[in-house]
């Protein structure tokens, strides 16, 4: 192993970085950076890290009760064994395990399309680590069967240099043993906190792994808050809300592509073209919810008009004069009233109303220039909706939006009255 002493300085600094440079690969700590801050507190003495890597492995008989299914584990190769380390996500425990390299027939890497895997073969059963950046498993694979093999011939440690004594004694500070430095940000993360950030930049994972894990907390609880809101109809709060984090999200993805998150000023042509495709979708998706919050907050202040208008009413209404129609079923508050068809659910889960003699098949509705009349109800209202039946007779009150596609619409809908058909018959 001709890199032995680097190996040994690296790890008495606990400098992991230093150990993916002199693999030549960029390790990725998404999801174990607690692993590695606990890391130097479960090597033997005299024990030398060779490769990490990130991965996910099935729960063990050592992992904590409430760890469910698989969990992200932090896999060490070493001079004397494979560590693998799970930290628990809220508090201090750690899972541990440890295969002595004795134990190791052989070391595999299978490498996929984006990710890859690590296989241990202990002859009796197969160890396997899943989800692993594609450089680390060739890596730790070709560094764990050569150090076996040199083992077994009997590996005589070579001396240290001038030059490694003097790097040993340029120890590190007590910041960096307790926080050690992972790899260089600029090479290896900025298209990783790219993708976390642009996907799950809302619950703030993107902080929790590289950046300050306060915000990542607070735009976590932030988004569970405007959660809340929605379900309970506080819709405005809850998209204002929403607003907010897509325009923190967007400053973030900014940081990123320039290199101000990881305070440097280095970026990949990769990493910004997701940058640029991701931030265009929150800011699109932050001024839909801004325009949606402001249509909401001037809809909530729209007073009724007293207006009962019959779904015959405003089908001739449309046809002889859509200018009076307009300022009569367009952007006022009415109650509106027909025959059901049916009621329907939409893609985000609010209830459609439609109502009879008015489909685009209806022969006696040809020529007409409204063919549907929908009402929007929101997912509050199911209680009220449930009991409709196909030609019962549905009053109505809600926010006229116009004519569209031959199709009129009304939104913010509540029911006032239900009419039984048999009742209508009588």
């Amino acid at each position: 192993m001709e890199d032995y002493n680097r190996y040994k300085i690296a790890t008495e600094k606990a400098d992991w970085r230093a150990i993916c440079e002199i693999n030549g690969v960029s390790f990725d700590a998404l999801g174990t950076q607690k692993e590695l801050a606990v890391l130097p507190n479960y090597l033997e003495p005299g024990e030398i890290v060779f490769a990490l890597a990130s991965g996910l492995m099935e729960q063990t008989v050592t992992s904590n009760a409430f760890d469910f299914g698989t969990n992200t584990w932090l896999v060490v190769l070493t001079s004397e064994r494979f560590l693998f380390l799970d930290a628990a996500l809220l508090t201090s425990s750690v899972d541990t395990q440890s295969i002595r390299l004795k134990n190791v027939q052989a070391i595999s890497a299978s490498q996929g399309f984006i990710l890859g895997k690590i296989m241990i073969d202990l002859g009796s059963r197969l160890v396997v680590v899943d989800n692993c950046t594609k450089e680390s498993v060739k890596v730790m694979a070709e560094l764990g069967n050569r150090w076996i093999k040199e083992l077994e011939n009997g590996f005589v440690p070579p001396k240290e240099t001038l030059e490694n004594s003097i790097s040993k004694d340029n120890k590190t500070d007590l910041h960096e043993r307790v926080n050690p430095p992972i790899a260089d940000r600029s090479k290896m993360s900025r298209t990783s906190a790219t993708l976390v950030a642009g996907l799950f930049g809302l619950v703030g994972l993107h902080d929790l792994n590289w950046g300050e894990k306060g915000h990542g907390y607070v735009k976590w609880g932030l988004f569970a808050f405007s959660f809340l809101l929605n379900k309970n109809d506080h819709y405005i709060i809850s998209s204002l809300i929403l607003a907010v984090l897509c325009l923190w999200v967007l400053s973030d993805l900014i940081s990123i592509c320039d290199g101000s998150f990881f305070k440097d000023k280095v970026s990949t042509p990769v990493a910004k073209g997701l940058n640029d495709f991701f931030a265009l979708i929150y800011f699109v998706v932050a001024i839909k919810l801004l325009v949606t919050v402001g249509f909401d907050f001037w809809d909530e202040r729209k007073k009724d008009t007293g207006k009962l208008a019959s779904t015959r009413e405003i089908v001739d209404t449309y046809n002889q004069n859509e200018a009076v129609a307009d300022k009569t079923f367009d952007g006022t508050r009415l109650s509106i009233v027909g025959p059901v068809r049916s009621v329907e659910k939409n893609f985000w889960g609010d209830y459609v109303v439609k109502f009879e003699g008015l489909g685009g098949i209806n022969i006696f509705n040809l020529g007409s220039k409204v063919t549907e009349i929908e009402l929007t109800f929101p997912k509050k209202q199911a209680g009220k909706l449930d009991e409709i039946r196909k030609g019962d007779g549905l009053i109505a009150n809600c926010i006229g939006r116009g004519l569209s596609l031959s199709t009129y619409s009304a939104d913010k809908c509540s029911v006032k009255s239900v009419y039984k058909k048999e009742q209508l018959r009588k």
